[in-house]
């Protein structure tokens, strides 16, 4: 990978914008050294790692990573004999081995969570005992404490006191002469280091002293009174001691880090690697990326994919994504549309996202994208002229493509851009055709752009190559910016030099000149962009359908079943009621009859007692549901059935699947049904026509959120599924998911089975105010 690919490609920006998100030089520095991944395993690992880290910011506690400074060049002067880091300095290393400690701590508590990531900080070694005897020593203001000897704090008490001495004898001296309105000032000065009176000149004799300095205009002298100089001398002297007091504390203190000094050195390599992943996931959060799949057999799939630079400029939505899939024996996609329809965007998308994806970067596509480990990627695209080097524009393209086919092979990604061009179109063409035909022949995967009308058929005909276009609106003569598969692209030079005013004339003149087949293509073209465009809408239409349909007779089998249950369960209770009763009157029957018998009562009334307790318990054992039985309905494809209370009469057009469900067909419908809720019907009079299916529910009353907190995940999928078909039906078109925070289980499950659910138009996890992560807003289609 050379550094001219990552210019055209920008991935030099990209990685600009990636390390403009470290903390650290260090950081910085790992993302501009990051170079294209090539190994399998090693991709997987980064990509891997990337996805913990980015877990660990979505759910976790803050991550202990905050600004550090570069003590690198530090830590080389540590080794020089007898070296002393001054107070700041011995403050910085102090900080970046608190980072150490946490970072080490935190890991320690989140190894069996984020294995990979407790690996790649594995070297880290902190140092407790050091950053304890660093902060003994100098102070949060990088001043060397009073405490660091008994010998500093003994010096500094003598300054202090004899300061104070010298202090209270100048104020006598200096009232004494401002009374007299012999100085200048009101308060002491200090010059050279001392204190001193600033004193009027021409009352200079009226202190003994001497004279440490003098004004600029000479008016005033600052003079030191003898009376305190010897004083004076003690402080400077004491000062003095002090200095070699803190340097000697100062090489001590530096002495014990240089006995650390490599392993220090690779905490800050460790911290540096991390910060740099740091930045990676930050990046990766700002601009919705997604980690891509690593592709077996040189598979190639983007879905969903944008631009991240014009991220950078526009609102997501704005951009429109581009979803692209090859596959073999495809290998050559062949890109055709208007000027400034997209084409080059779109051949800069693929190779971009294909570089950051080796990167170990998370690119702005869905994270069902999958795309092939290539060995090497080279791309023409753009005005290649050199003045310097006396190319013209063809010249450097041949130079590029020269290097392209030498090198190319099955493992490369090559896109070029308007191929063929910028020569006479005939020979252009020609030169395009075998370029294309010996790459694809290579094996590699090459996208490339044209206008050339003749490429357009060469693609379609060729064994390995597919066409693509960006999509125009014939309507409003405006590029869509969206990507087809399979269908060549006009360029719409008419329409567009027509829609900016061109005389009508001229077009028409220009229209006459290209040829009944070229104008056939174009006329071909259009109307099978015209087809493709209406068959995906009513593509769409049509699953939307499907989709509401789907959730509404799951909603109807549901409440069915639930029917069904509570009616059993109301029928079992009042059944128990009757038998605690019976119990009760058996026992009060019993009582009766043994006080018959101790009374001599006659035998026929005591049996016609119990006959009477026998027939209410057979009246209420018959009140008992039985359990149903599966009745197995002799039914068979073709037969005509009914259904329920549905009106009309509907077809089997299939025969009953491994849960007993069939295919019934009515007018306008089909409805997969339980065979045993079929009964056989005769075949319907053709006069009197079949009625059409309709199922009319009962409107329920439904919330914009649904609480699933206390749920497994399979109970919480199954409340979902029936939740959001009742929602669409309602009409809503935003709700929340309440999860709540936990271990992350259940919102992880409910994330991922959402992201693939036809009725979700995007989903986000709620801001601050909306329940933080343990609530997902959707937006529904």
């Amino acid at each position: 990978m050379n550094s001219e690919i990552r210019r055209i490609l920008e991935m030099d920006v990209v990685l600009e914008k990636v390390a403009s998100l470290a903390v650290s030089v260090p950081g910085r520095e790992i993302i501009h050294q990051m170079e294209m991944i090539t190994d399998r395993d090693r991709l997987a690992t980064r990509l891997s790692l990337v996805t913990e880290l980015r877990n660990v910011l979505e759910y976790d506690d803050p991550f202990p990573l905050w600004t550090f400074p570069d003590i690198r060049p530090l830590l080389n002067r540590i080794q020089v004999q007898g070296a002393c880091l001054q107070p700041e300095e011995l403050n910085a290393v102090k900080n970046a081995l608190s980072m150490v400690r946490h970072l080490d701590s935190y890991m320690a508590q989140r190894a069996d969570k984020y294995p990979l990531l407790k690996k790649s900080m594995k070297d880290l070694k902190p140092f407790p005992e050091l950053e304890e005897a660093i902060d003994r020593v100098i102070d949060e203001n990088s001043e060397v404490r009073d405490k660091a000897s008994a010998t500093l704090a003994g010096l500094r008490r003598d300054i202090g006191r004899k300061t104070a001495s010298v202090r209270k004898r100048l104020d006598s001296i200096m009232r004494d002469l401002s009374s007299r309105g012999w100085t200048m000032e009101d308060s002491l000065v200090i010059r050279e280091g001392r204190l001193a009176i600033p004193l009027k000149e021409n009352y200079r004799g009226a202190v003994k002293g001497v004279i440490l300095d003098q004004s600029s205009s000479g008016a005033t002298v600052f003079i030191e009174p003898l009376d305190v100089l010897e004083l004076n001398n003690d402080i400077r002297r004491l000062r003095l001691q002090e200095k070699q007091e803190i340097e000697r504390i100062l090489v001590q203190i530096t002495e014990a880090a240089g006995k650390h000094v490599e392993a220090i050195a690779t905490d800050v390599h460790v911290m540096g690697q991390t910060d740099g992943l740091l930045a990676t996931v930050k990046f990766a959060l700002r601009i919705q990326g997604e980690t891509a799949q690593i592709a077996e057999d040189g598979y190639f799939y983007l879905n969903d994919a944008r631009h991240p630079l014009l991220l950078g400029k526009l609102s997501r939505d704005e951009v429109i994504p581009l979803t692209l899939e090859m596959d073999a024996p495809l290998r050559t996609l062949i890109i055709t549309g208007p000027n400034a329809g997209g084409k080059t965007v779109a051949l800069k998308t693929i190779g971009l996202l294909a570089l950051m994806h080796q990167h170990g970067l998370p690119i702005p596509a869905s994270s069902e994208s999958r795309l092939p480990l290539f060995s090497d990627i080279f791309a023409d695209i753009g005005d290649r002229q050199s003045i310097e080097q006396d190319l013209s524009t063809f010249s450097s393209h041949m130079q590029s493509l020269k290097t392209i086919l030498e090198n190319a092979r099955g493992t490369t990604l090559v896109l070029l851009d308007e191929i063929g061009s910028a020569t006479d179109p005939a020979e252009g063409a020609a030169l395009a055709m075998a370029v294309l035909k010996h790459l694809t022949v290579t094996g590699a995967m090459t996208v490339a752009t044209t206008h050339m009308g003749s490429l357009k058929v060469f693609a379609h005909e060729e064994p390995g190559m597919e066409n693509g276009s960006m999509v125009f609106d014939q309507e409003s003569l405006e590029p869509t910016y969206r990507f087809c598969m399979g269908i060549p692209g006009s360029s719409y030079a008419f329409e567009i030099a027509e829609r900016l005013g061109l005389a009508a004339a001229i077009i028409e003149d220009a229209r006459s000149r290209i040829g009944d087949e070229r104008g056939q293509l174009d006329r071909l073209i259009l109307h099978l962009e015209d087809q493709v465009r209406s068959s995906q809408e009513l593509r769409r239409d049509a699953e939307i359908k499907e989709s509401r349909l789907s959730g509404l007779i799951k909603l109807y089998d549901d409440r069915l079943n639930d029917l069904n249950s509570r009616e059993d369960q109301s029928k079992q209770k009042a059944l128990d009621e009757a038998e605690s009763i019976l119990r009760e009157a058996n026992t009060l029957v019993e009582r009766v009859v043994r006080d018959i018998r101790e009374q001599d009562a006659s035998r026929e009334s005591i049996q016609s007692a119990r006959e009477a307790i026998r027939f209410e318990k057979n009246r209420i054992q018959q009140m008992k549901p039985k359990k149903k039985k599966e009745t197995v309905v002799s039914l068979h494809k073709g037969d005509w059935v009914l259904w329920g209370e549905h009106p009309g009469r509907g077809k089997m057009i299939s025969d009953a699947d491994g849960s007993g469900r069939v295919l019934v067909e009515w007018e306008h419908a089909r409805l997969r049904i339980p065979l045993t809720a079929l009964k056989p019907a005769g075949k319907p009079d053709k006069k009197a026509g079949n009625v059409s299916a309709q199922v009319i529910y009962k409107k329920k009353k439904v919330r914009d959120e649904i609480d699933l907190r206390g749920m497994t995940v399979d109970e919480a999928l199954d409340v979902l599924e029936t939740y959001l078909g009742d929602a669409t039906a309602s009409g809503f078109k935003q709700v929340r998911i309440i999860h709540g925070k936990g271990t992350g289980a259940l919102r992880n499950a409910v994330g991922k089975y959402l992201k693939k659910h036809a009725r979700v138009e995007t989903m986000r996890l709620g801001g601050y105010f909306e329940g933080d992560t343990g609530v997902t807003i959707l937006e529904l289609k």
